[in-house]
């Protein structure tokens, strides 16, 4: 468990590091910093049993001004797996890889690279706490808390049929609001259906190809999406997954876990191992009745 020494001689190093490391074109000048612990507490971020900072993908973006942002500053530099397991931030918005001064209202967005993909939004207003971090996500939260995140549920097929080269779905989407431990502004706004050919390219979103977008204002179930999946080639399988929109045109960097399509119809023929009945009852004459 951390206590308050600790605390200020993280904070210590960390604001002599950023006034080394942050060069003069940086835009954030002085270096702001987005973090969940300072002086006065810290929180811990939840992103699944396990997970570490290099299984996280993730940005973040000042709300309504969606070009100031992370740029190629990774979210596996700004978390670290702290004490317990759990996940610890701490972004430096004067990097030189950031785009622009994030101001205002922060929204971080993290989804997970592994299977059975989580994800949470965090927002955070500047100066709010009045600690050492502009952007303070312990703000308002008890010291030593965790923030949950949620699953990142794939579709559901609620009915199927097949019509030639042509199989028609009827999907449905869970809720997704659990995943937001902020305000409004990070809340989902909707989903995205991918696809992918022949095989699953993985949970980053960068291999799967958009299909059709879903509204579903807060995060909210949307109980029934048509979909087609092309299966004019029988032996290319169809692979369908979900990712994240939320508000400024943001979008999730991973996608759900993915259902499959098998587009070969044909079934083989089952084989069974025929097990002769052994004859009971008692012998008569030699023989069995």
């Amino acid at each position: 468990m951390r206590n308050a020494s600790r605390f200020l001689a993280i904070l210590g190093v960390a604001a002599v590091v950023i006034a080394v490391v942050t060069p003069a074109s940086a835009n954030c000048i002085p270096a702001k910093l987005a973090s969940t612990f300072n002086e006065q507490g810290y929180v811990y971020i939840d992103m699944g049993p396990g997970v570490t900072n290099n299984q996280v993908a993730g940005g973040w973006w000042a709300a309504g001004s969606p070009t100031n942002n992370n740029g190629t500053y990774g979210a596996n530099e700004w978390l670290f797996v702290d004490l317990g397991g759990k996940l610890s931030m701490q972004a430096n918005l004067g990097d030189a890889r950031v785009n622009g001064c994030p101001a205002g209202k922060l929204v971080v967005r993290l989804s997970t690279t592994t299977a059975n993909p989580r994800f949470l939004t965090l927002t955070a207003v500047e100066g709010a706490a009045g600690s050492t971090s502009a952007f303070d996500f312990q703000f308002g939260r008890p010291t030593a808390s965790i923030i949950p995140s949620a699953p990142l549920p794939r579709p559901h097929v609620v009915t199927s049929g097949r019509a030639g080269g042509v199989v028609n779905l009827n999907l449905s989407l869970d809720s997704t609001a659990a995943g937001n431990q902020g305000d409004s502004a990070g809340a989902v706004t909707g989903y995205d259906i991918v696809r992918a050919a022949g095989s699953d390219p993985g949970r980053g979103a960068a291999g799967w190809t958009f299909v059709q977008t879903v509204g579903a204002a807060g995060g909210g179930a949307v109980p029934s999406v048509p979909l087609t999946a092309d299966c004019s080639n029988p032996s290319q399988d169809q692979f369908f997954a979900t990712r994240l929109n939320f508000a400024d045109g943001q979008k999730s960097d991973t996608v759900s876990d993915a259902f499959r399509v098998n587009c070969n119809p044909a079934l083989a023929e089952p084989r069974f191992n025929v097990v002769p009945k052994k004859p009971t009852g008692p012998k008569k004459n030699g023989t069995r009745q």
